[in-house]
């Protein structure tokens, strides 16, 4: 019988919470807000992302989103975290329906963050209710909710 306990460095662990939200240059420009879980030793991001832009018929894009977590290394500064996520919208089919239909991709986005985390950039491309995409830069920061949590 093997009695070897794991160590610290053959245990991997590691889940922590990323709210982000991005900040429009311009009133009346989309916000997409992410509400991300972060699986560091999978280097895994899973959660949600919602676009929201403030106009007389309101767009409001929501969908699930997963995708890889890159450390891009570079010398001297200038090295990042990236998050490329991919989202579906929300489907809730019953149980015992089948397996449903084919959904198709409705938001893309690129997030390129600091390596403390805490802001970076966003390139993300959603699809609108009327089924055009719209692509969007803008700068992105934990979200202002959480920056007191995370200044303490």
């Amino acid at each position: 019988m093997n009695n070897q306990q794991p160590n610290e460095t053959s245990t991997k662990s590691g889940l922590f919470w990323l709210p982000l939200e991005s900040e429009p240059k311009m009133p009346g420009a989309p916000t997409l807000h992410l509400w991300l879980t972060i699986d560091t030793p999978n280097l895994q991001a899973n959660g949600c992302a919602e676009v929201t832009q403030a106009l007389e018929h309101p767009v409001v894009a929501t969908s699930h989103v997963t995708g890889p977590v890159i450390y891009e290394t570079v010398m001297g500064p200038g090295s990042k975290i990236r998050i490329d996520l991919s989202g579906y919208p929300q489907i809730h089919w019953p149980s015992g329906g089948g397996i449903g239909p084919v959904i198709p991709k409705n938001f893309t986005a690129m997030v390129l963050l600091d390596t403390n985390w805490q802001q970076g950039t966003v390139h993300y491309q959603y699809m609108t209710q009327s089924g055009a995409w719209q692509e969007v830069r803008q700068e992105i920061r934990i979200s202002s909710q959480q920056r007191a949590r995370f200044a303490a």
